[in-house]
């Protein structure tokens, strides 16, 4: 290789080993080419085939280990014993204050309002005017029938005066009859006066007796005529919308001009001098309670004294529990502030009592635990009311054993334990 010093030879010196050094490595890529060929599949699959068997015997060939068997140690638990004791338990129950009467006002009868005495949130009084309708047609009935109701007393007036007159004018004609019944059967004239006199004195009879019927039955007409009148009286004092007792306008559905039908709700009033907390309780409480009983009521850290005027005997059958109802003053209080009543029932003597966080609750049961021996026992109980953090509970226990106090939702019949 000859090597060049001038700039352009030097540029010829570079491309002429960059071509030798190409050359090389196309010689090493054909090499390997060679080589890779030279691997058959035959012997691939021999070798795969051989490192399949190598793990195969590997595994078979491996000494299997014995499980290591421990025994699980006792569960540490926590006890308390079973107490005896007096409880005087107090219950509460929270709810919303509500007004003792709310009131769906509707008119009886049909018509379009005219006139709109209150408005929302107005204090009324027994009586008072909250909505009026149009009177006319009411007027007009009410003239008619007192109208008709003078037409009759004229009419009755007049029957009765009839009634007499006719009364003395069948009696003349009776005594004509009897004078030609004197004169006997002589002559053909005195037959024919006899007989149109007692024609006359038939014809009177039956005048007296319509007139008759006319005023023994004046009184029964009177009567309707009198009704009729009420009656109109009655729908012309419908017309307006009066509160039934002394309260408050909740609301108003209707606007002056508006067509008013019976069935429709035209206006709401409340009653708020006087306030009830509805709660509801179960039936082991609810029969602890009783008929006017006091009851301390916090209503926003303000204790006031309520009674119970409503006790639900036959609960829900939804919810199973049971209404109780307690009334209270309502100066200075509003419907549907939160009320939250302390519920005192009846002394329990000797009650069993354990912790709250004792009780298993499994499938609607409760149970609890006893530890007798380093063991537990399970046994069933039924709960009676709840004191704070203690439940009373009853069933085959006696007071002072041993019972797990928390933790036991993971414990079972029998299992092993050690006490703290």
């Amino acid at each position: 290789m000859t090597v060049y010093l001038t700039e352009l030879n030097g540029k010829v010196y570079a491309r002429e080993i960059q071509v030798r050094l190409t050359n090389r490595y196309r010689n090493c890529m054909s090499n390997a080419d060679i080589q890779v060929k030279k691997i058959s599949p035959k012997y691939i699959l021999i070798l795969i085939l051989c490192v399949i068997s190598l793990i195969v015997a590997l595994l078979v060939t491996s000494p299997q280990k014995k499980p290591d068997l421990r025994e699980i140690p006792p569960t540490q638990v926590t006890l308390q014993p079973i107490v005896q004791q007096n409880i005087e338990p107090i219950v509460r129950a929270s709810g919303h204050l509500q007004p003792i009467r709310s009131s769906a006002l509707h008119f009886e009868l049909s018509g379009q309002v005219v006139a709109r005495q209150v408005e929302p949130g107005t204090r009324v009084k027994r009586d008072e005017v909250l909505l009026s309708l149009h009177r006319g047609d009411q007027q007009d009935a009410l003239a008619e029938a007192e109208a008709q109701l003078a037409q009759e007393l004229n009419a009755i007036a007049r029957d009765q005066r009839l009634l007499k007159l006719v009364s003395e004018n069948r009696a003349l004609q009776a005594r004509e009859v009897a004078r030609l019944d004197q004169l006997g059967q002589k002559s053909l004239a005195s037959r024919s006066m006899r007989d149109n006199a007692s024609q006359q004195l038939i014809q009177q009879q039956r005048e007296e007796e319509q007139l008759r019927y006319s005023v023994d039955t004046s009184e029964a007409r009177l009567e309707l005529r009198r009704a009729a009148v009420r009656r109109a009286e009655r729908n012309l004092a419908r017309t307006r919308l009066t509160a039934p007792y002394a309260g408050v306008v909740n609301t108003i559905a209707v606007e002056v001009g508006d067509y008013v039908t019976p069935g429709q709700v035209a206006l709401e009033l409340v009653q708020l001098d006087q306030l009830d907390l509805i709660i509801d309780v179960n039936g082991a409480i609810a029969m602890m309670l009783r008929l006017h009983q006091q009851v301390e009521v916090d209503i926003d850290g303000e204790q006031r004294t309520g009674r119970i005027i409503a006790l639900q005997i036959s609960p829900d059958a939804q919810t199973f529990t049971h209404a109780v109802r307690i009334r209270l003053d309502g100066s200075g209080l509003h419907a549907g502030a939160q009320a939250t009543a302390s519920l005192r029932l009846k002394t329990l003597p000797n009650a069993l009592v354990v912790p709250v966080s004792a009780i298993l609750h499994h499938n609607s049961e409760s149970f609890i635990f006893i530890a007798e021996a380093g063991t537990l026992r399970r046994v069933a109980v039924a709960r009676g009311v709840r004191q704070g953090a203690q439940q009373v509970v009853s069933g085959d226990i006696e007071a002072g054993e041993m019972v797990v106090a928390r933790d036991v939702a993971f414990l079972t019949d029998g299992q092993s334990v050690v006490y703290e």
